[in-house]
């Protein structure tokens, strides 16, 4: 059981188990705990009535009867304890029978069965892994060539995920494939996209009408009218940057825009400004599934890269001093080509330029990513967020990896699985029985070469051999011929055996009495 316990329950075949094992192999020991039980307090009759034993109660013809139904029953156990009075050491073999009985019915707890999560292993195919490595980039570069000038454009996907990640009020990391209902995968990292948003200051300019303009460093700028009504002015613009620059070799940057609103009251004006970005990070990744259900968190993002010219993408950014949390392996190069860049710049610098405007009661949007934007003010973070796993997602889909190293991060499958739990304390009770049983099997063999008796134990030709004293056997008459007659008769008699100068043995009178 030591070499099981906390281990898969093992199976032989389907109709073998270990639990089978353990109540075959607890019955065979009660039987063979009650054999020896059984000799000993067999061979205790004799050690009983031996002439040579010292005691204070002398034993009787009837304790014979006593001492054979002890050993075959529980009755006759308890019996045997309640005509000794405990004070004797067939008692500790009665009583060793009494708790035997009850071996097998306890023995089932002996053993219980956990069930604990346990590795999936499948000898299937690479491409049927039961919790295959997650998609993630080492590069990436998902653009399309239009026409014949050379002008590139966004693959389809990645603008699909732009679209998404500025309109969608949800957005969650992409569902990993489990084949079970639970599977972890080791921290990974993956080329993705980082982005945040700073509150920026403005100067502010009025005119006699006290008509006021509101602008930003990079040159964005809002409006307010004269007070008198309602206003509300929004624009959003792209720009070189203040507190995020492009020309930065390293961060590589591919969007940065400016967010600015101003509403008027008649009472005050409010002035909203805000310097957003957007770059390439490389991110490590903690992914589980539990019981069905997906939970994803970021451990740890590097935005430090280092420009490099190169004949295939006239220059690409490397990311650069990685720092151990992202999880790297082999040394692995993370890179973006600036053609990558420069076609998602152009993208995104289409799509953040806009304004809107409230004219009569009624704001107009220059277009639907604009409203979506001035929706978004109220936590510009959690809008950037959105947008940024939206792109993530989708140049962990379409970004590329070293086939070499397409089964890195590859994860495990674990299924509900029965484990062995020893219950020690359990084990103490067949255990004890054990230990008792050799020391009781111990002092029987001393006492019957103490009471100068021979180890007849159980068999019942030494009984029809023994010569029963004439006083003795004149009292039977007819008692054996009715139920219990030799009981009534004689079975109370106090007697000894001794063994006479000629061999013979003979039960007497105890001479003392």
């Amino acid at each position: 059981m030591y070499l099981f316990d906390g281990q898969l329950e093992p199976e032989w075949n389907t109709n073998l188990k270990f639990s089978t094992i353990i109540v075959a192999v607890m019955s065979c020991f009660r039987l063979a705990l009650k054999a020896v039980i059984e000799t000993c307090i067999s061979q205790g009759a004799w050690i009983w009535v031996s002439g040579f034993r010292k005691g204070n109660i002398e034993a009787r013809l009837e304790d014979f009867k006593l001492f054979d139904e002890a050993a075959t029953g529980l009755w006759g156990s308890l019996v045997l304890i309640w005509r000794m009075k405990g004070k004797h050491l067939a008692c500790v073999g009665a009583a060793i029978m009494i708790l035997a009985q009850g071996l097998e019915t306890f023995s089932s707890q002996i053993v219980g069965l956990d069930e604990e999560l346990t590795p999936f292993t499948s000898k299937s195919a690479m491409n049927t892994l039961p919790a295959p490595p997650p998609p993630r980039a080492e590069t990436w570069h998902n653009i399309i060539q239009r026409g014949t000038g050379g002008n590139m454009s966004l693959g389809f996907s990645t603008k699909a995920a732009i679209y998404d990640g500025i309109i969608a009020g949800t957005m969650s990391t992409i569902p990993l494939p489990c084949s079970t209902a639970s599977c972890t995968w080791p921290p990974f990292p993956t080329l993705g996209v980082c982005g945040n948003c700073t509150e920026s200051f403005f100067k502010t300019s009025c005119d006699s009408q006290n008509v006021c303009t509101y602008t930003m460093p990079s040159g964005t700028s809002v409006s307010s009218g004269d007070g008198t009504v309602s206003d509300f002015r929004f624009t959003v613009a792209p720009s070189n940057g203040s507190t995020n620059a492009f020309s930065l070799d390293s961060q590589a940057f591919f969007s940065i825009f400016d967010v600015m609103s101003a509403s008027q009251t008649s009472s005050r004006t409010r002035i909203q400004a805000y310097e957003c970005a957007l770059w390439f990070c490389l991110q490590s990744l903690n992914v589980m599934v539990t019981n069905g259900t997906q939970t994803s968190s970021m451990i740890a993002s590097w935005s430090k890269t280092s420009f490099s010219e190169t004949n295939a993408h006239l220059g690409e950014y490397t990311f650069v001093d990685v720092p151990e949390e992202l999880y790297l392996q082999n040394q692995t190069s993370y890179t973006v080509p600036t053609d990558s860049i420069q076609t998602m710049r152009g993208f995104m610098d289409s799509l953040m330029l806009g304004n809107a405007s409230e004219i009569a009661g009624v704001i107009q949007y220059s277009s639907d990513w604009i409203e979506a934007l001035q929706y978004a003010m109220l936590d510009l973070d959690g809008w950037i967020s959105r947008l940024s796993l939206s792109m993530t997602n989708d140049i962990r889909r379409s970004g590329s990896i070293d086939r070499n190293r397409m089964f890195d991060y590859s994860g495990t499958a674990y299924i509900m699985a029965s484990h062995v739990q020893v219950n020690w304390y359990w084990v103490v009770y067949p255990l004890t029985l054990m230990i008792l049983a050799f020391c009781y099997l111990a002092q029987t063999v001393w006492r019957t070469a103490r009471d100068q008796v021979c180890a007849w134990k159980g068999d019942s030709l030494p009984m029809l051999f023994c010569r029963v004293e004439q006083s003795i056997h004149a009292q039977v008459h007819d008692g054996m011929d009715r139920p219990e007659g030799l009981n009534d008769r004689v079975g109370r008699t106090e007697v000894e055996l001794v063994r006479q100068e000629d061999g013979q043995w003979l039960f007497r009178e105890p001479i003392n009495h």
